[in-house]
């Protein structure tokens, strides 16, 4: 069988909808983002269905794929490069942009209709972004330009430095968003991201404008990626699972000592051998697919040892037999790697939930015969 990735939409659309409820009476609604699964039509649904205000995707592909099912409105939270503008504006209700350049050339395919745009505004991640005192005369601009409607300004934390939301930073933005007004059609809005935004956000923060949170990998998980960071009650654990083929499982002593190499790709492989006998299980999973620091496996006593293009070393201490499966709890960017791998099935569906509360490490793994 093929690696496969399993997704519970259920869960999914019951995180939306307990995160929309939290936040209900401080007026923040939830933007679902859906790239960490390449904007899957029955997640976004999911996502709607749970009171989701929006949908976005920092591709364009996922824009349109989301397009092609009916399901929007749609937000593309990554400006479109300049081989894609006539694409975007016929796909996206609404496009995240600082570049003027950019915004100049999109403004002149959007032809009759009207394109939401909001300004990224950077407050220290620096990753992309106006500076906030540049961003009053940037609003001005772009609200000068032919069928571009500016909505607000946008921020986002934890993405490329590792920035962390804070209340104080909450209030910053508020105060960009104040000098922003002026040029803005309608009620200004404020987009805050990420899922580390919600500890921050939870009963703590009621925005003096229409706010909404992006929302993507605590929607997923049910958890935060970060062990330190808790995550509000209500919220339903259910890590997405990747399911390998073994190829063979042999005992082994421990590794004999020689002269240490690179690998297949020029790099020092880090490898995590027993010192004593073990089972040696060879999974039919490899690079192509995923990375070790992705897997966390459900087989007690086993961890990942190492892995090439094409195949996975778990150690373990029960043997099993060619043919079996192994499952793993994926981590964000093992999400988001088996969803972009053309290797990996993917199965989005309803599950039974009597499991969710397991911890792992108490998940065996299924035998075929």
């Amino acid at each position: 069988m093929a690696v496969t990735l399993t997704l519970d939409v259920a869960a999914v659309r019951h995180n939306v909808l307990t995160v929309r409820t939290w936040l209900a009476s401080q007026h923040i609604d939830v933007l679902a983002v859906t790239k960490a699964v390449d904007s899957e039509p029955d997640v976004g649904r999911a996502m709607l269905a749970g009171g989701a205000i929006a949908l976005a995707d920092s591709r364009l592909s996922g824009i349109e794929r989301l397009a092609r099912h009916g399901l929007g409105p749609r937000v593309l939270i990554r400006p479109p490069q300049m081989d894609e503008l006539d694409r975007a504006a016929r796909s996206c209700d609404c496009v995240f942009i600082s570049d003027m350049d950019t915004a100049t050339a999109l403004s002149a395919r959007v032809g009759a209709r009207s394109l939401g745009v909001f300004l990224v505004v950077d407050l220290g991640d620096r990753r992309d972004g106006v500076l906030p005192e540049n961003a009053a005369h940037t609003a001005r601009s772009l609200a000068a330009m032919h069928g571009l409607v500016l909505g607000g300004i946008a921020v986002n934390f934890a993405c490329m430095s590792g920035l962390q939301p804070e209340l104080r930073l909450f209030q910053e933005a508020e105060s960009v968003l104040d000098e922003v007004t002026p040029w803005c059609s309608g009620e200004p809005t404020l987009s805050l991201g990420g899922t580390y935004c919600l500890p921050h956000l939870v009963g703590a923060f009621t925005p003096r404008h229409y706010c909404s949170v992006r929302l993507g990998a605590g929607l997923f998980f049910g958890h935060y990626t970060l062990a330190a960071v808790l995550p509000p009650p209500g919220l339903m654990r259910a890590d997405p699972v990747l399911t390998a083929t073994v190829i063979e499982c042999r005992r082994k002593p421990a590794a004999p000592a020689g002269t240490a190499g690179t690998d297949s790709f020029g790099l020092t492989p880090e490898m995590h051998f027993p010192t004593e006998s073990a089972y040696h299980i060879l999974l039919a999973l490899g690079r192509r697919e995923s990375e070790p620091r992705c897997l966390h496996p459900f087989l007690r006593g086993s961890y990942v040892a190492g892995m090439s293009s094409d195949h996975t070393l778990l150690v373990s201490e029960t043997p099993l037999r060619a043919g079996d499966t192994v499952d793993f709890a994926l981590n964000y960017e093992g999400l988001v790697r088996a969803n972009t791998s053309p290797f990996v099935d993917k199965v989005y569906s309803e599950h039974d939930h009597s499991w969710l509360q397991r911890d792992v490490g108490s998940r065996e793994s299924r035998r075929l015969h």
